[in-house]
């Protein structure tokens, strides 16, 4: 004689779906990252390290910038697009602090502004 369990009732498989859908849906909004409201916009910035060439100005990396790419993970300057469009921020000696390499949609978002 075989041993079945007893069989669950479709109110718990239904909660636990809803768990499962909630949980991915706050993962997926806890992935998307928040970019800063006062960093530059530069479309085409050209990387040839240390230097940044963003618009008319060609800025230099700071010692222990970070760049993050289009999944937010930091990069070394080596893996960086030789052409990308970005938002950065400088420090008080006027070198880039921060990069962030922009996905399309972010990009539209900053040229519509």
């Amino acid at each position: 004689m075989s041993y079945l369990p007893p069989a669950v009732p479709l109110s718990a498989l239904r909660r636990i779906a809803a768990g499962v859908v909630l949980g991915v849906a706050l993962s997926v909004a806890a992935a998307a990252r928040s970019l800063p409201g006062d960093a530059q916009f530069a479309e085409g910035a050209e990387f040839s390290y240390p230097y940044v060439k963003a618009g008319k100005q060609t800025l230099r990396l700071a010692a222990g910038a970070r760049i993050y790419n289009e999944r937010n993970l930091i990069v070394m300057p080596a893996a960086v697009p030789l052409k990308a469009n970005v938002l950065f921020k400088t420090d008080i000696n006027g070198d880039i602090s921060r990069v962030w390499i922009l996905t399309d949609e972010e990009t539209k978002a900053y040229q519509d502004k």
